[in-house]
């Protein structure tokens, strides 16, 4: 391969990479405040 598609390659895996780890970071942290909550306020 040359150094072009290398290139690409590297930054679609880290823009997953960033991308999945944003998007756990916001779906642990609402799910964490979710299950600190009353059940009888829900």
């Amino acid at each position: 391969m040359d150094k072009y598609s290398v290139y690409v390659l590297i930054v679609y895996a880290v823009t997953f990479i960033v991308l999945f780890g944003y998007l756990y970071f916001v779906w642990s942290r609402l799910w964490h405040e979710r299950a600190q909550q009353p059940e009888d306020r829900a």
